[in-house]
């Protein structure tokens, strides 16, 4: 047999034998599963009907696959989310639904406002909840993914759920990821916090909003909310406040960023509290700032994206009547690729600043490796990398 003909015929063959292959190695993936859940108390026949003719979803394994080509940036990101319309149905989701909402803060400390929020944004109120199978979801993750133990576990609770009679299999939808209801609660999530608030029987995020807000309320107390602060206020810094200070791992009472001169967009004074905070500048020295309350970290909790959790309180805020953000994000403010957040790390790390892995996202240690650049190179140290900041690093970094 000619080489290339033989490696034509190879590839065909292995082309061929892919889907088989992955196929089985799902199934004996699931057995593992099937042995753990069994182990846990799922019944056996709930597990046999769950995963009966069961098989992995491709489109969730190509979603899973793909990578943002460009990170977003503040004022995308909350423009995305936080909308005149999306205020609107919010003012009016908040009336709707006042009486329950209001039982639900004596008995949980939530405020209302939060729990139409976090409703407004995971799902726009109800009006897209994911049309995939969770269960398919969360075991082609397990079983297809580098994520297996967390996805496996996620598989597990999935069957509990289903053995609880919650729901059956085909009711069970959620996103690719298999975030499941109004609330789009992981099944981890659900067996852990959800409630059974319209008593009758059956936990039902999906139809019941009872059972959804109060999941939410449960769910948010649990993780550490507390009544009393906001999660955040938009605030105003004096000339001389120091910028690398604006940083989530800096945290100081409230009074003591008073003291230094912080007050509220507006010019009103900070609360008179003693409770840790911090200040953060999602857009840079030249956009908003934010001080951040310990509510905030609660918010993290449920998802840790920081621009997540200000679209959140920054709706939550503007649903309950209050004031839109002051100050806007710089007009000229643009999103840094992946491969740029790369070259941009790669180029730090050769300077010492940065020791983390190279992966292409802004988190917290890349921007304090940006900020120790900044104050090298006599810029304003916000953290924030722009790309005149990037353009710079890389004629000071061959």
């Amino acid at each position: 047999m000619p080489p290339l003909f033989r490696i034509l015929v190879l590839a065909a063959t292995t082309a061929i034998a892919s889907p088989a292959l992955a196929q089985s190695d799902f199934q004996a993936c699931l057995q593992n599963i099937r042995a753990d859940a069994a182990s846990q108390g799922v019944p056996a026949d709930t597990i046999d009907t769950a995963f009966r003719g069961l098989t992995p979803d491709q489109k969730v394994i190509d979603l899973d696959s793909r990578q943002p080509e460009f990170s977003l940036t503040y004022g995308r990101y909350i423009g995305n989310a936080i909308t005149p319309d999306r205020i609107a149905k919010g003012q009016q989701r908040l009336q709707q639904y006042r009486g329950l909402l209001g039982d639900l803060e004596r008995e949980y400390g939530v405020a209302p406002q939060y729990l139409v929020a976090f409703w407004g944004v995971e799902t726009n109120y109800g009006g897209f909840m994911g049309d995939f199978s969770a269960l398919r979801s969360v075991a082609t993750l397990a079983c297809m993914t580098k994520r297996t133990a967390f996805f496996a576990n996620e598989t597990i609770q999935a069957l509990k759920i289903l053995a609880n009679n919650h729901m059956t299999t085909q009711q069970m939808k959620g996103s690719w990821a298999g975030a499941m209801g109004n609330m789009q609660f992981m099944p981890s999530t659900f067996t852990k916090w959800a409630v059974d608030r319209d008593g009758n029987g059956r936990i039902d995020i999906w139809s019941s909003m009872p059972d959804a807000f109060a999941s939410a309320a449960n769910f948010l107390r649990g993780i550490g909310f507390k009544p009393g602060l906001p999660a955040a206020d938009e605030v105003t810094l004096p000339q001389n406040f120091p910028l690398e200070q604006a940083d989530s791992t800096v945290d100081k009472p409230v009074r003591a960023w008073a003291a230094m001169g912080v007050k509220r967009a507006g010019g009103a004074a900070l609360p008179a509290s003693d409770e840790p905070a911090s200040i953060i500048l999602p857009a840079g020295w030249r956009g908003p700032a934010f001080i951040l309350y310990p509510n905030f970290k609660a918010v993290m909790n449920w998802n840790r994206s920081t621009l997540y959790a200000l679209s959140v309180t920054i709706l939550a805020q503007q649903i309950a009547g209050g004031p839109t953000v002051m100050q806007p994000p710089p007009a000229d403010d643009e999103p840094l690729s992946r491969d740029t957040v790369i070259d941009l790390q790669t180029r730090l790390a050769r300077l010492g600043f940065y020791t983390d892995e190279t992966d292409g996202l802004l988190g917290p240690k890349t921007r304090s490796a940006v900020r120790l650049f900044q104050k090298q190179a006599g810029l304003p140290a916000d953290g924030h990398p722009t790309p005149e900041l990037v353009a710079r690093l890389q004629k000071a970094v061959r």
